[in-house]
């Protein structure tokens, strides 16, 4: 017998999946329009509050809106909504997990099983032992899980964990971030398309598109040609709603702050972010402007994960410069080897006119 509870709070999961098809669940108006409430929870705040639930008809309730929720969405179609939806939901099911006492480590336990973790307990370090740190459990994953699913964060980087015979060891905390990380990856995945959804759905979308952000983002001063690989990559990641780690965001922020860039361009630009805060982003890039922040070099990029290119600049805010410098030495220096010299009267360009112009 299904864990109403259990699927409830985690109506992803293959236990909930179950037990709604054996229910032969029918999706009324009242179940609609609990989904498009749902969804329009997330999309306005990126949140989704816990409820107290104990009746077996609010467990079934919350898993009826679940499933309305992503039938909406797969006749909608929009991946932003979708990752907003994902990252949502997955900061729903870690704050339960964290925050609920009464079956807590169970449920951590069944999640895990349903993502196909294989998380087990970790043996007690004399280190840990000696520091009477060992209150809180520890546990261990195999080193491929933890890599897939891990938060792109220089804190979990494989180099800074602790690694025995092909097992990573995780604080009871990190062990709740994977699985975090492990529900949103699962949710974003793009739902089956619906190509022609029921009547009743359509005016739901049409409300609900009104949620979505209005990025008027004006064309960039500088020629994204310009920009190194490693700030295209992220601005294109922006763009298509994938999720951009905090450090990332950072020095997005702190790039196109050096570029020129007036904050609202920047904040329109972090608008597509499937956790996008308007009140929190404008907040942070004003107070990166306002504290003069220095961009990271290209080896503090390399350490957080975010170096996608070797370019030889140092830091990516140099990249522009030794673009065009390398280009204009290879023109010299073809032109001093063999190529055709300048006509009478034809200037040969300073290939630092242009450096020179732009400063």
């Amino acid at each position: 017998m299904a864990d109403l509870r259990f699927c409830a709070h985690f109506p992803f999961s293959g236990e909930a999946r179950s037990w709604a098809r054996e229910q032969k669940l029918q999706l009324d108006a009242a179940a609609l329009a609990s989904g498009e409430a749902r969804l329009r929870a997330a999309l306005s705040s990126g949140e989704l509050k816990l409820e107290a639930t104990s009746l077996d008809s609010e467990h079934k309730q919350a898993i009826l809106s679940y499933a309305a929720s992503r039938l909406i969405l797969a006749a909608w179609g929009n991946r932003w909504a979708e990752r907003r939806m994902a990252v949502a939901e997955s900061k729903r099911a870690h704050d339960y997990l964290r925050t609920s006492e009464d079956g807590r480590a169970q449920y951590a336990e069944k999640l895990a099983a349903s993502l196909g973790l294989d998380f087990s307990p970790a043996p007690v370090l004399a280190a840990d032992s000696a520091s009477n740190s060992s209150s809180e459990p520890a546990f261990s994953i195999p080193f491929w899980q933890y890599l897939r699913f891990c938060p792109r964060d220089v804190h979990y980087k494989l180099v800074n964990a602790k690694l025995d015979k092909g097992l990573v060891r995780v604080s009871a905390h990190q062990r709740l971030r994977i699985l975090e990380e492990a529900v949103r990856r699962r949710l974003e995945e793009p739902l089956p398309p619906m190509p022609d959804p029921p009547d009743e759905y359509k005016p739901v979308i049409a409300r609900l598109t009104d949620l979505l952000p209005r990025e008027n983002l004006a064309p960039i001063k500088i020629d994204t040609k310009d920009f190194p690989p490693c700030i295209n990559k992220l601005i294109t990641d922006l763009r298509a709603s994938i999720n951009v780690p905090h450090l990332g965001r950072v020095a997005l922020a702190v790039y196109l702050i050096k570029a020129g860039l007036p904050d609202e361009q920047i904040c329109a630009l972090f608008a597509s972010a499937p956790d996008y805060n308007a009140d929190t982003t404008r907040y942070q890039v004003e107070y990166a402007r306002k504290k003069g922040y220095s961009m990271a070099s290209c080896s503090t990029m390399d350490s957080w994960g975010l170096c996608i290119a070797v370019c030889r600049c140092g830091s990516p805010v140099f990249y522009r410069e030794e673009k065009h410098g390398r280009n204009a030495r290879e023109s010299m220096k073809h032109t001093v080897h063999g190529m055709a010299p300048a006509e009478k009267g034809e200037e040969i360009s300073d290939p630092h006119a242009e450096k020179k112009s732009s400063s």
